[in-house]
């Protein structure tokens, strides 16, 4: 079973738009999963094949290699960020070491992305790390976080533009109904099997097309 971990990211973190692989985001939830949000930011954070194959509930050989691949490719990842009235693009790491022999990740966050992980008072969104740790979209793991901002109301609204560049789609689902059956209702029916959480859409429409996302959800929690 999972060990009980927390993930703890400022909102704006949460709010930020990027695109890791199913591995990555993993891997990089794992790291944050050792940082307590309260104190300064350890450098560096080491994350072994065995503790991942734990949390994920996976093979130690495949534990080896998702890390391995994961740790090779996250250096050149980077997020985006939209405090206030502009935006801000910085990479995630500025160093990354994989000890091939020991199955052991040292991870080095950048500076940037250091206040939304660390010294953390107010404006965060803290939850369990075996919730997501199922899952097994990248797309789920985010609309998950997305909704847990605002647990205490079960109400998410988000127009299809910034729900899109969240996620970094790209050109990729262009039209609401592809979005819809490709990424939007395959994540929520894994977050209902996987996750406890229950959730239903609606959207509301600009002339013919739909231009805002309603997430209306309840949060049953994991036995």
């Amino acid at each position: 079973m999972p060990s009980n971990k927390n993930v703890t990211k400022s909102n704006d973190l949460v709010q930020a738009a990027y695109k890791l692989t199913l591995n990555e985001q993993r891997l990089m939830l794992a790291a944050i999963a050792q940082i307590d949000p309260r104190k300064p930011m350890p450098r560096p954070i080491t994350i072994t094949a065995s503790d991942f194959a734990e949390q994920y509930g996976i093979p130690i050989k495949q534990a080896y290699e998702a890390l391995k691949e994961a740790t090779s490719a996250l250096y050149e990842r980077d997020i985006k960020t939209f405090d206030g009235r502009f935006k801000s693009r910085f990479r995630w790491v500025d160093q990354v070491d994989y000890l091939d022999g020991r199955g052991e990740t040292k991870l080095y966050f950048t500076i940037q992305v250091q206040p939304y992980l660390a010294h953390l008072n107010k404006s965060f969104t803290t939850y369990e790390l075996k919730r997501i740790a199922g899952l097994s979209s990248t797309q789920s793991i985010r609309l998950f976080e997305l909704l847990q901002q605002f647990k205490s109301t079960g109400f998410y609204t988000v127009s299809v533009a910034d729900f899109r560049e969240l996620l970094e789609l790209g050109p990729s689902y262009g039209r609401y109904s592809n979005l819809k059956l490709k990424v939007i209702d395959p994540a929520i029916a894994e977050l209902k099997e996987k996750s406890g959480l229950l959730i239903v859409l609606s959207g509301e429409k600009k002339g013919r097309s739909i231009t805002r996302l309603i997430f209306t959800f309840s949060d049953l929690g994991m036995d």
